[in-house]
């Protein structure tokens, strides 16, 4: 069954369309086989088929043909490449880049995004967010969080607002701020260097 479309962004059709592109155009320099970003993006493969078709036959990708693999390209060319991946990078750029960076950090063992921009990317209706907050579990040195943090508002054009807690603070069901952020709706970032894709 088809997702409807993204919160952030409901100009596309579904949300797995959404992703798709937001993946594609995020990274143009790393194009992928279209079976690798169905399990990247948790979209089955008969759903991704129709989507990607989709935005090819509108001129927003292009496919390129290895062996038995369909690779997926962003189309740099098409009139509306600029505007979309801005478009795209505001609404779902934080799940897609927000994990790559905070994966460089050392000594990080989870990472989440919460808040209002969590809430909105997981389907939950509200006014937009006007910043993404970010919950990092671990010991990272918080000099280098806060210049990650300050790069990712410059590219995002929001800010990032890191919050860290030690592994101890976090396991503590007795603090109120783990509580709520337990209860609430949170997207766990992937700390592998892959691009984020779903709801965690």
């Amino acid at each position: 069954m088809r997702k409807p479309p993204p919160i952030l962004l409901p100009l596309f059709r579904s949300e797995g369309q959404a992703r798709l592109l937001a993946r594609v155009y995020l990274f143009p320099n790393r194009p992928r086989p279209l079976a690798d970003l169905g399990r990247e993006l948790g979209i089955d493969r008969g759903t991704l088929t129709r989507e990607a078709d989709r935005l090819e036959q509108a001129g927003l990708v292009r496919s390129e043909r290895i062996g038995r693999q369909r690779i997926l390209h962003a189309n740099t060319d098409s009139l509306y490449f600029s505007e979309l991946n801005s478009l795209l990078l505001k609404a779902l750029g934080p799940a897609s880049l927000i994990g790559p960076a905070v994966a460089e950090l050392p000594n990080v063992d989870m990472a989440f995004l919460i808040g209002s921009w969590a809430a909105r990317y997981l389907g939950q209706a509200g006014p937009p967010p006007g910043d993404v907050d970010l919950l990092l579990i671990g010991s990272p040195e918080w000099g280098a969080v806060s210049r990650m943090a300050r790069e990712l508002t410059s590219v995002l054009g929001q800010e990032v607002n890191p919050t860290i807690l030690s592994p101890e603070q976090w396991a503590n069901q007795a603090d109120g701020f783990v509580r709520q952020v337990r209860r609430d709706p949170r997207l766990e970032l992937r700390l592998d260097g892959v691009p984020e894709g779903g709801a965690g």
